[in-house]
């Protein structure tokens, strides 16, 4: 069976993958029981100085899926995930695979305009939120504010004690007690189809606010295996999770890969306190790098803080004198890593040169990945050297986004390859290299923001007659958002009163409002005078 709203792979390829063994009749919810009871007495998950095993973790998991059951939440049902980073994080999302309901994996920065969006696109159930109020926010407030606006939104869990009733704190399922063995036998009822949806990922989004991606459990663990293999990892690493672990990159190549090779998750903050404790007193040996984080590690090491336990970096599309900085401060392995929610991903091995490593984004996954550099908007393939936007399917690609049927017929070639949007060239060995990007898609310290949305909510303001939206330079964030803006006949407007009308009345997500305005006197014209 397919969902509803999702778009199943071809016959043939389904076929071929089961039969090469790259699916399997397997959920991630049972492959979360398997390393449970394999690395029972190893440690799963640590926070703060805090270490819990695979066999807490196991009772924690079992406790939260058996209450989410009783509160109604069942196979299938969509659930939304607005959390920050803390083991909470992990445990509510392996509860989810165990009994079959799909997070969807938003970030606790979003606001009305994004999570309003999810929540009525695949008519979640839940809301998983932070408790109270968070850096200026009450997520408690906004909850109870799209329940009464989304008929589907029944349920609302807390991490942290709420204050508004009505509402259910993961800590209170977690601390209560219940027969586990018995939990888990009627757990066993609500097992999903391993070849249908295990969560919902978001697109980095070139066009209006982000797409759903469905990722199932098999294809998904897939995923997961090779970058565990391509990471090297083992029952010893202990991975520093600083990005938000919703996204793709921290789900597929940090939390589920650690936990299959029985090495332990360090879940952080994206501040440098959190990201430097990870290393020095949690003795994080692995770790991503995007953006802002690199200079964070170097800023660290140039106050000879201990860092010793990193032994391996993996830099996501970071220039090459950066690359080779890190490798040099540290004295570790750093390798590039190149992915996407859509699936798709490269990287460099421990066997490249240091050339290889620091210019290129390395080489597929798995040998059933398939990748072509086409003239962009075309299916004419080019010559290997010459740039191109890269297409690419394979085991773990999607084949169409959620309820998206307009968008798919841009998205995927008439053979179904889908349209990355990225500008490529593959060398003689196979290495991709990435070159920029067909459409407006501003990278703000790992982030991807759509031009197109921002400038959706930007002709939205009263005052505004034209907005471009373009990404501008930045040290630390890589890039940061930039508008241009021709006012209205006879208006005078500021940047201060744009973003609170963005963040205030749009109420779209504050790393996504513009830090800085400038002024134009006319549209800018494309080589054709459009």
């Amino acid at each position: 069976m397919e969902m509803e709203g999702c778009v199943a792979w071809p016959e043939e390829f389904v076929k071929e993958y089961k039969e090469k063994g790259y699916w399997e009749d397997v959920t991630l919810g049972e492959r979360v029981d398997e390393w449970c009871e394999k690395y029972a007495d190893r440690v799963a998950v640590v926070h703060e100085g805090q270490e819990v095993t695979f066999r807490q973790m196991d009772e924690y998991v079992t406790k939260i899926a058996y209450h989410l059951v009783k509160m109604g939440i069942k196979t299938y049902d969509r659930v939304i995930f607005q959390l920050f980073n803390g083991p909470e994080v992990v445990y509510l999302t392996y509860a989810c695979f165990k009994i079959g309901a799909i997070p969807v994996c938003s970030l606790a920065t979003h606001r009305y305009a994004e999570i309003s969006f999810f929540a009525k696109l695949t008519e979640a159930k839940a809301h998983f939120i932070p408790a109270g109020t968070v850096i200026d926010f009450d997520y408690e407030e906004f909850a109870d504010q799209l329940r009464e606006e989304i008929p589907s939104l029944e349920h609302v869990v807390t991490v942290g004690t709420p204050q508004r009733p009505n509402m259910v704190s993961v800590e209170e399922m977690m601390n209560h007690d219940i027969d586990l063995e018995a939990a888990k036998k009627e757990l066993a009822q609500y097992r999903p189809d391993p070849f249908e949806p295990a969560l919902f990922q978001l697109s980095g989004g070139t066009t209006g606010v982000p797409k759903i991606i469905p990722r199932h459990h098999s294809e998904y663990y897939y995923n997961s295996k090779l970058n565990a293999i391509a990471q090297g990892m083992d029952e010893n690493d202990r991975f520093l999770a600083f990005q938000p672990m919703m996204h793709n990159s921290p789900m597929s190549f940090q939390m589920l890969p650690i936990h299959l090779m029985g090495g332990a998750v360090i879940p952080a903050a994206p501040k440098p306190d959190e990201i430097i404790r990870g290393v020095v007193q949690d003795k994080a040996t692995m770790c991503i790098c995007a953006g802002p984080f690199a200079e964070m590690l170097l800023a660290a090491k140039s106050k000879n803080l201990d860092l010793g336990s990193l032994r391996k970096c993996w830099i996501m599309m970071t220039p090459p004198e950066k690359h080779l900085a890190l490798r040099t401060a540290f004295n570790i392995e750093s390798l590039q890593l190149f992915g996407m929610a859509e699936g798709f991903g490269t990287c460099t091995r421990v066997s490249d040169s240091v050339e290889i490593t620091a210019s290129t984004l390395g080489r597929p996954l798995s040998e059933a990945d398939e990748v072509r550099i086409v003239s962009p908007g075309t299916e004419d393939d080019l010559p290997v050297g010459e740039i191109g936007e890269m297409i690419c399917r394979g085991p773990y690609t999607l084949r169409g986004y959620y309820k998206a049927e307009e968008r798919n017929k841009e998205a995927f070639t008439s053979d179904g390859f889908y349209r990355s949007g990225d500008l490529c060239k593959l060398d003689a060995q196979g290495n991709m290299i990435w070159c920029g990007r067909i459409k407006d898609c501003i990278d703000r310290g790992g982030e991807k923001v759509s031009a197109e949305e921002v400038e959706g909510h930007v002709m939205a303001f009263p005052k505004v007659r034209f907005c471009l939206v373009v990404a501008m330079p930045d040290k630390i964030m890589n890039e940061r958002i930039c508008v241009f803006v021709i006012p209205n006949p006879g208006e005078v407007m500021t940047l201060e009163e744009l973003r609170d009308f963005l963040l205030n009345e749009r109420k779209i997500a504050k790393f996504k409002a513009p830090e800085r305005l400038e002024f134009m006197e006319v549209p800018p014209m494309t080589h054709v005078g459009k």
